[in-house]
């Protein structure tokens, strides 16, 4: 599997608190090295120390390759171009693997976003509606127009839970309506997406006792 630059890159970073996910963008590619820039998280770069071991993942979207890859990585440098960059040496080779699937249940949840601009510009807040929810993402209806790719900070409460994090837009989806966006969250702290699975799963209990009395 080769690596070009400018491919999407999740870096994969145990931490104290659990399992951090980064996101960030291939500069450079060649034998066992990748160098991509330091991620980013709330305006602020993210340190990771150099000899940090961590697992790299990327998603493939052509017909011949399509899906996951892994492969295990440690960082060997950091230093700065014109942007501030890390050295990663593979440490294996690259393995497609089974993409996590969630549980999916309609919801109802009006939504706040802001889509990440790459020029510096100050976000302006836009809002939507959730339609469906997981812990993997949701399905989003906006009259703000989206592209396939876009990066967005997003918001939205799950009961008493105040749910933010960073999500990309997967997919384009036709409706009625027009056009909804399958988004899926590529930075979200471990804590808050267990909030959502197990809201997601007490939704799916009530949606089901609802149905089966509406039968009886």
């Amino acid at each position: 599997m080769q690596v070009l630059p400018n491919q999407l890159m999740e870096l994969h970073v145990e931490s104290n608190s659990g399992l951090d996910i980064y996101r960030t963008r291939v500069e450079d590619a060649y034998d066992d090295l990748l160098i991509v820039g330091v991620p980013i998280r709330q305006g602020v770069l993210v340190p990771i120390r150099i000899g940090t071991r961590l697992n790299v993942q990327f998603r493939v979207q052509s017909n011949v390759n399509e899906g996951r890859y892994s492969n295990q990585a440690i960082v060997e440098k950091r230093f700065r171009a014109n942007l501030p960059l890390l050295q990663l040496r593979l440490l294996g080779t690259w393995e497609k693997i089974q993409e996590r699937h969630f549980l999916r249940v309609p919801v109802s949840i009006d939504v706040l976003f802001e889509v990440i601009n790459k020029e510096g510009v100050e976000p302006i807040p836009q809002s939507g509606l959730m339609l469906d929810l997981s812990g993997g993402g949701f399905l989003l209806r906006t009259s703000y127009p989206l592209e396939r790719d876009d990066e967005i900070r997003v918001s939205f409460s799950v009961k008493d839970s105040q749910i933010t994090a960073s999500a990309v837009v997967a997919r384009l989806v036709e409706s009625d309506s027009g056009v909804d966006y399958g988004v899926c969250f590529v930075d979200i702290a471990e804590r808050l997406r267990q909030v959502i699975i197990k809201f997601v799963f007490q939704r799916q209990i009530a949606l089901a006792e609802l149905t089966r009395d509406n039968r009886e």
